[in-house]
């Protein structure tokens, strides 16, 4: 895996050697007066012929950070029309959201593991108990494949298989532990490897602080990147890697039908498949983000399947996070990644203004993830709890399901063929200001009353995304261009026999 990032990396370093355009090898330089007067000498791009250079930083980062953002990713099972390209095209915009804000990562990862935990029960508790995590993961990444007489090949998660056993649609499939395992491309030696890469990138940094040795910016990153990759790793653990096979289960029963069985339910249009009803649950990250891809669809950048119904799941469907303590943890996690930064306070930087622009960075992500938790918090328990309070009449009318309040919809589910074309129909805004206003609170084709964003919570997060964006980018700027100029133990090697007990 490795051997892939080579000339990735390679290029890189090449790139950096070429920012700094004159190489100056244990020059030295006066300190501004902004750093720590403990560090007299400074020195530009330095050559690794005898002990740690600008280059082993580099290289030791950039593989690092490769490991805690492609390699660790588990995509979701591909369609069968999809190419290599399309493949690989999917896993680098997954890597570029994980280098933007690893903890994007790491959500989408708590989120199907708290999705196949319950899972589990749900199978167990219906009787299947030689369904486990695997299986659940597997189900949840659109392994397992739906055709119906009708020609509709769809694929189900976790939640609309169960559905469809209990409804005696399908049978219970017969899958073992090992034939999900044979189509994980990634084996467990590979995961540990890449994990002790990962753990002693983490002692290494240690030590070099344990020992008063400078440690970088762009090292503290990296070590930020560690933290979310271990608890994205720890989530995917039972998650298979590159899985391309799916699995097809038969049914003699035609979509319609099983649409028209649910009632009620499965009369709303569906968004990726038919079977939308069973297992769709929006929350306030999954609306902040259909709002924030409709608005890259509007600029024709498009990541989901455009054809319906979909014929894969999505590598970014945010599955809620209900584990129990799993959302608090989660909560801490964020927290703790972006206070990492914040350790570089007092840190050498070559000028006073990229010092300061340092610290306000860091002191800047630590407020926007602060802000985006009281923001949703407010916008989406405390004003409602308040609307109830204070309006319980106005509430109990209001908590008529909307796709279930037309009485000429109801119990007359819409041809299979029909269900995605007629828009939800809304009342029609008085105003030119009340237009911009159900715009801003619902994006979306349909106009699905379920993807409305409450505007108290989507313009102050707009806000808060412009700032997290920009902090984490004047990091990584500063994690490169710091490098121009460091002190001269940053290239001093860790004395690991220091560590040793020693015996008189």
């Amino acid at each position: 895996m490795l051997a892939y990032s080579r000339p990735i990396l390679i290029l890189l370093a090449f790139q950096v050697h070429g920012f700094y355009a004159v190489p100056i090898p244990n020059a030295t330089c006066t300190l501004p007066p902004s750093s720590n007067s403990s560090l007299s000498l400074t020195q530009g791009w330095t050559p690794s012929a005898s002990g740690r250079g600008t280059i082993d930083i580099v290289w030791s980062c950039a593989v690092t950070m490769f490991l805690c953002s492609w390699s660790v990713l588990c995509l979701q099972v591909p369609s069968e029309k999809d190419t290599r390209f399309d493949i690989l095209w999917r896993r680098c915009w997954l890597t570029f959201l994980c280098a933007l804000g690893p903890e994007f990562t790491l959500q989408l990862a708590m989120g199907q593991w708290s999705s196949a935990r319950q899972s589990v029960k749900d199978f167990h508790a219906s009787g299947f108990t030689e369904w486990t995590m695997k299986h659940a993961f597997y189900a949840n990444s659109g392994g397992f494949k739906l055709r119906t007489p009708d020609d509709f090949t769809i694929p189900i998660d976790a939640k609309q298989l169960l559905y469809l056993i209990n409804h005696n649609y399908i049978a219970y499939p017969t899958l073992s532990v090992q034939d999900i395992e044979d189509k994980n491309k990634v084996d467990l030696l590979l995961r540990l490897i890449s994990n002790a890469q990962t753990i002693w990138f983490c002692i290494t940094v240690v030590a070099r602080g344990a020992e008063g040795l400078v440690i970088t910016g762009m090292e503290l990153t990296t070590a930020a990147f560690i933290l979310c990759s271990f608890g994205t790793s720890f989530c995917w653990w039972n998650k298979g890697a590159d899985v391309a096979v799916s699995v097809k289960l038969e049914t003699t029963s035609t979509m319609v039908q099983i649409v028209k069985d649910a009632g009620d339910a499965a009369a709303a249009p569906y968004h990726r498949t038919p079977l939308d009803f069973i297992s769709r649950e929006e929350w306030h990250w999954s609306l902040y983000w259909t709002h924030w891809i409709n608005i890259l669809r509007v600029m024709h950048i498009n990541f989901a399947p455009r054809a319906l119904p979909h014929d894969r799941l999505e590598n970014t469907i945010w599955l809620n996070i209900t584990a129990r303590g799993a959302f608090p943890a989660f909560v801490v996690m964020c927290l703790a990644y972006t206070a990492i930064f914040v350790a570089a306070w007092n840190a050498y930087f070559p000028t006073y203004a990229e010092q300061i622009i340092w610290r306000i960075s860091s002191l800047s992500l630590i407020a926007t993830v602060v802000l985006y938790f009281v923001i949703t918090a407010f916008a989406w328990v405390v004003c409602p709890a308040l609307h109830r309070y204070f309006h319980p009449k106005a509430t109990s009318r209001l908590e008529v399901s909307p796709q279930s309040s037309s009485s000429e919809n109801k119990g007359k589910p819409a041809p299979i063929h029909q269900l995605q074309t007629p828009p939800f129909k809304r009342l029609k805004p008085r105003s030119r200001l009340s237009a911009i206003a159900a715009s801003l609170r619902n994006n979306s084709v349909l106009k699905d009353p379920l993807l409305d964003v409450p505007l108290k919570a989507t313009l102050p997060i707009y806000v808060v995304a412009f700032f997290y964006c920009s902090s984490r980018t004047l990091i990584l700027i500063l994690d490169m261009i710091q490098l121009r100029s460091l002190p001269t133990s940053a290239f001093d090697t860790v004395n690991w026999g220091a560590f040793l007990p020693h015996f008189s």
